[in-house]
């Protein structure tokens, strides 16, 4: 049975969004293929009724394509295995529709095994490049409510604003407050990667500024409040009288203790499972949709009775009847989705205790036990990363105690190189690497290069075999800082013709001249 895991619905203000968003998640689908899956000529028109030609085994896409009085709606139902457990499908449906200046967007994302395994789950997934993309190059509303792929960055002048957004009525997505920390610095979470990950279903907003969470607190209370280094959810109906338990809190101790992309994880997890449980489809789409069906339905049916054809007098009946159970099963199959959706909800939230709110271990599918379990699930899962045995040697050596960050990082150069593919075929460019890095919160843990002393000290420990040559790995991120338990470093090159991001070193901070 197929569970909703994910689920965002928004609007475009723009009399021709329905072409500009059809236009993006063709993008996004081709490029999967063409890139991911290895099919440098697989195309597909969403604005078309029908399904591609070809399409590698297990995967299903068609479009639909419903019109009536001038309002039109795709949909769009796109499902595929899961890369690394073959018991599990993912499946999508994307459905648009244009009203007006208005167009609406459906985006629901559903896993259901295919296979009878008692094993666990490992879901990682975000919101869609197409919803990011759509809600960061339109004015895309959600009620009254514009949403966009990036944070809000939170000054003194706006703090009224904020409160009157927290408080309003009109509000429909939570509100991820990432506050810093007292003595200045910024928190550990990257609010950039948390705002595209909730594009659609959460606004994020980042205080720069310690002393404006004070000013904060005054406002709203203390137990309400988010200062040194925490994170909060504040859902819609917070007001100022709220139980501190309905908007979770997430210590900057926590934070610390589980590394920052493991807490991001925790905090994604929880709202896309409570919008996966509050999801109601657009009526106007939905409508259209059934309007259409159902004429099409009854013009087979009068093309029939024409005929003279007495058994379809019968089998109009049979047919309203039908239409009546296959509504009265839509709504059934609704709500049960809705009841799992928020048994899923409750069995998170019981995990913690009234004074450990948000405090409990993370679940399998943040889990890994060592660097090494990291980096062979990012070979698995990430398909334009080529990993070198000496980068595999160095984390089954590492004792770096944070090692969900590293399946991070490493899912992160995998998805630059997409990036990087996407921008030299629209603009003739794939661009700066570091560009692309500080666009992804790496900013400045990253480098392109190591210094002169350094290579030429230690150019031995930077240089790893690849295409039968040793070959200077530069770049790297760095996670961390400090000992090897709490500190490690990523080199890698950009291999362009390939299209391959190649992974020479995993592990410990490799030497210079401050070790």
């Amino acid at each position: 049975m197929a569970r909703l895991v994910y689920s965002c619905r928004f609007e475009v203000a723009a009399a021709d969004g329905l072409e500009d968003v059809l236009a993006t998640y063709k993008d996004w689908i081709v490029g999967h293929y063409r890139e991911r899956r290895e099919l440098p000529d697989f195309d597909f028109a969403p604005e078309v009724a029908g399904a591609p030609e070809e399409l590698p085994k297990g995967h299903s896409l068609v479009s639909s394509v419903f019109e009536d009085s001038g309002e039109r709606a795709v949909r769009m139902r796109w499902a595929y295995p899961d890369d690394t457990d073959v018991g599990l499908k993912w499946a999508n449906e994307i459905r648009v529709g244009q009203f007006g200046d208005r167009c609406g967007v459906e985006h629901l994302i559903s896993i259901e095994s295919v296979e009878y395994s008692v094993a666990p789950a490992k879901l990682l997934f975000g919101s869609p490049r197409a919803v990011r993309d759509i809600c960061t190059k339109a004015s895309a509303y959600i009620g009254q409510m514009q949403v966009r792929a990036e944070p809000y960055a939170l000054k003194q002048d706006g703090l009224d604003d904020l409160l009157a957004l927290l408080t309003s009525d009109l509000r429909k997505l939570p509100v991820v407050l990432l506050s810093p920390y007292a003595r200045g610095e910024l928190n550990q979470i990257d609010s950039v990667k948390l705002a595209r990950n909730l594009a659609g279903v959460a606004v994020v907003v980042r205080v720069e500024d310690p002393g404006l969470t004070w000013d904060f607190a005054d406002e709203v209370g203390r137990q309400l409040s988010c200062f040194n280094g925490a994170v909060r959810i504040y859902w819609p109906g917070f007001s100022k009288t709220s139980d501190p338990r309905s908007h979770r809190l997430f210590f900057g101790s926590w934070i610390e203790q589980v590394g920052p992309q493991a807490a991001a994880r925790t905090i994604e997890r929880a709202i896309f499972a409570v919008a996966a449980f509050r999801y109601v489809p657009d009526e106007r789409i939905s409508g259209l949709i059934r309007h259409v069906e159902a004429a099409e339905r009854q013009k087979v049916l009068d093309q029939q009775r024409e005929s003279g054809d007495e058994f379809w007098e019968d089998y109009q009946q049979t047919v309203d009847k039908l239409r009546e159970t296959e509504e009265r099963l839509a709504g059934l199959e609704a709500e049960n989705a809705n009841l799992r959706a928020n048994q899923q909800v409750f069995f998170e939230a019981g995990a913690e205790g009234p004074g450990e709110l948000a405090q409990s271990d993370e679940s399998e599918d943040l889990s890994f036990s060592s660097v090494v379990e990291a980096v062979t699930a990012a070979a698995l899962r990430c398909k334009n990363l080529e990993i070198l045995e000496s980068a595999t040697s160095a984390a089954s050596a590492s004792p770096f105690q944070r090692p969900y960050d590293i399946f991070n990082a490493l899912r992160d150069l995998d998805e630059i190189v997409d990036d990087w593919s996407k921008n030299r075929r629209e603009k003739g460019s794939g661009g700066d690497l570091l560009q692309h890095l500080r666009g992804r919160g790496w900013g400045k843990r990253s480098s392109m290069h190591i210094s002169d002393t350094t290579r030429g000290k230690f150019r031995f420990d930077y240089e790893f075999e690849y295409e039968g040559e040793k070959q200077l790995f530069e770049p790297h991120i760095t996670i961390g800082a400090g000992d090897p338990n709490s500190c490690a470093s990523i080199h890698f090159i950009f291999d362009q013709k390939r299209l391959k991001m190649v992974i020479g070193h995993v592990g410990r901070h490799l030497p210079n001249t401050n070790t």
